[in-house]
């Protein structure tokens, strides 16, 4: 396979796992000395990670007070909701996201707590954060857990042990959804990676990956045009210019809201002639069940997409790493 490194990834994934005890710790921690609600804030790519497991915590009933932020609208907005027994959390893979950074300083300035999930010490956020959990490759594993053991704590996820006892199954189902997901990602960045627009079309707990991955990855890493919509909200404008000749990606999961995929995919397949369904249901997850599979999907997603990045990279003949303005200019 090009570029693949299999010890990385499972390095990456067995990290996530292994953070659970020590965010468990924090959370349980907070949770005794009690608190008002919780907000969750990010930017960019981290925002739409917090994304998914809002939608994961909607759909499994939770009544808990918790808030997602744009860091940047924050700042200029706040939220009336947001006091001194506010908890904050974030997570930076660089711990130098200016955003988030004026945000962690607002909060203080009330005298919130924030938690954050950091990949590099040394780093502003590495030193803001009140309490801190830092290794690489466990974004997901980290805004899973914190929400998660919150709702736990309150009773409202009575399966929580159940769900961590079988996510340690994950590192090596993710390695292997890579493999299995490589000759896929291969064929269509091969057909489609010069088209001069692609729509991606996602729903539930992958509506933000659809978001994510068309914003982060094609076009700040590949610079490549794309419109990405929620399936919900496609029927109500954007279904009007999607063409013969339009590329449409389907991101299709396994959460209460796969019909909305299913009626989405009905249509776009009656107009255009260049349709893509990636499906998580097409990857076998080993020792999770069924009924966690659907929570689970984001990770099933981005680790079959991480495929795609390789082949990009390789057929448009454009390191992913190049940036022409983002952090390459003030602004």
């Amino acid at each position: 396979m090009l570029n693949f490194d299999e010890n990385r990834v499972r390095t990456e994934h067995t990290n996530g796992v292994n953070l659970v005890p020590e965010v468990e710790k924090i959370v349980d921690k907070i949770c005794e000395e009690g608190y008002s609600n919780i907000f969750l804030f990010g930017i960019g790519g981290t925002l739409l990670y917090a994304g998914q497991i809002m939608h994961t915590a909607k759909q499994l009933g939770c009544t808990l007070p918790i808030y997602l932020e744009n860091a940047q609208d924050f700042m200029y907005e706040g939220n009336a909701n947001f006091n001194k027994d506010s908890v904050v959390v974030i997570a930076s893979l660089s711990g130098h996201t200016v955003e988030v950074e004026a945000a962690v300083d607002k909060a203080h300035e009330v005298g919130a707590r924030v938690i954050g999930y950091v990949e590099k010490l040394g780093t502003p956020l590495a030193e803001k954060v009140d309490y801190l959990v830092n290794t690489f490759g466990g974004e997901y594993y980290w805004w899973y857990t914190v929400v998660l053991r919150f709702m736990k704590n309150a009773g409202q996820f009575d399966k929580y042990d159940k769900f961590y006892s079988e996510l340690k199954n994950m590192p090596e189902n993710v390695v292997q959804i890579y493999k299995d997901a490589d000759p896929m990602m291969k064929e269509y960045a091969e057909k489609y990676c010069d088209e001069p627009l692609t729509y991606l079309i996602g729903s539930g707990n992958l509506e933000d990956w659809a978001v994510c991955y068309g914003m982060c990855i094609m076009e700040e890493m590949q610079w490549m045009r794309t419109r990405p919509i929620s399936a919900a909200n496609f029927f109500h404008g954007t279904l009007e210019v999607i063409e013969r000749d339009i590329p449409v990606i389907l991101i299709k999961g396994e959460d209460k809201t796969r019909p909305e995929m299913d009626r989405a995919e009905k249509f776009v397949h009656r107009v255009s002639a260049k349709v893509t369904t990636f499906d998580t249901k097409d990857f076998k997850l080993n020792g999770i069940s069924d009924e966690f599979r659907g929570m689970l999907s984001p990770i099933v997603m981005r680790s079959a997409f991480m495929r795609l990045n390789v082949h990009l990279e390789h057929c448009r003949r454009h390191p992913i790493d190049i940036r022409r303005y983002y952090k390459a200019l003030d602004y």
